[in-house]
C-alpha cells in the first residue's frame, strides 16, 4: 500500500511543480503516470522511490504487511531510470552481480540465471558484453536483474523511449509477466503503446494536479 500526503515538490525557489493532497494505492494494478513533458513525471516517480526528499508532505508504503515507512525499501521497491545502469561485464556478469549480493551460489544460483536469460529472451548474448546490446536489450536485461530480485513495486521511467516497435513488444511482454508475478508496476511514458494498453490504471499530471482514472472509476470528460 502506497499513501501520499500533502506531496509538493519543486526546486530552488521555483513553484511547485505539481501538489498530490492525498494518494492512496493498493499496489497491485499496473498504473501508467502520463503528463506533459516537463510536468514532472520523473520527480513524482523519484520521490515514490526514495531518491529525493520532498519539499513538502509524505510518502509512506506497506509491503508485505509491514509497518508503513517512508522509502527507500531496499529490495522490495525498485526504480529503473529509461538509461539504466550496467555493469561493465558480461550479460551473464550482470546477473551473477545481482544474484551473489542477493545471497544465492552455486548450481541453485547459475540455474536461476539459465532460466531468467531464457525468460528475457538474452539467452544467446550471455558472453556479450552489456554495454554493447541495443537500447531494447539493455532494458530487458535490466528488468531481467529487477525480477530475480523478486520486488514487490518496480517503477519504471520512460522503459520504452526512444525503442523500436519490436523492442515496445518484447518489454511489454516482460513487464506483464512480472506484473503477473504479482509484482506491481508504475510506469512512465509520454506516448501510448503496447505496453501502455497493458495498464489497468491512470495517473494524470495536469494543471499541478494528479488525477486517478481505472477502468471502474474512469475520469470525468
Amino acid at each position: 500500500m502506497l499513501e501520499v500526503c500533502h506531496l509538493a515538490h519543486g526546486f530552488g525557489r521555483q513553484p511547485a511543480l505539481w501538489e498530490i493532497p492525498h494518494l492512496r494505492w493498493r499496489g497491485e494494478s499496473l498504473v501508467h503516470l502520463q503528463g506533459d513533458n516537463g510536468s514532472g513525471k520523473t520527480t513524482l516517480m523519484r520521490l515514490l522511490a526514495g531518491l529525493e526528499v520532498p519539499r513538502q508532505g509524505t510518502v509512506r508504503w506497506s509491503l508485505d504487511d509491514a509497518p508503513a515507512q517512508p522509502p527507500p525499501c531496499p529490495g522490495r521497491l525498485l526504480y529503473l531510470h529509461q538509461q539504466p545502469y550496467l555493469f561493465d561485464t558480461t550479460v551473464a556478469g550482470n546477473l551473477h552481480y545481482i544474484a551473489r549480493w542477493n545471497g544465492w551460489r552455486g548450481e541453485a544460483m547459475r540455474r536461476r540465471i539459465d532460466e531468467m536469460l531464457e525468460r528475457c529472451g538474452l539467452a544467446e548474448h550471455a558472453r556479450q558484453r552489456a554495454r554493447s546490446l541495443s537500447g531494447g536489450e539493455r532494458m530487458r536485461l535490466a528488468l531481467a536483474r529487477a525480477w530475480l530480485l523478486s520486488p514487490r513495486v518496480l517503477l519504471l521511467d520512460e522503459p520504452t523511449a526512444s525503442l523500436d516497435r519490436q523492442a515496445v513488444r518484447d518489454v511489454a511482454a516482460l513487464v506483464g509477466a512480472l506484473h503477473a508475478s504479482g509484482c506491481a508496476v508504475v510506469l512512465s511514458a509520454h506516448q501510448p503503446s503496447e505496453l501502455t494498453e497493458r495498464c489497468d490504471e491512470h495517473w494524470y499530471i495536469a494543471h499541478q494536479r494528479l488525477g486517478v482514472a481505472t477502468r471502474e472509476a474512469p475520469l470525468p470528460a
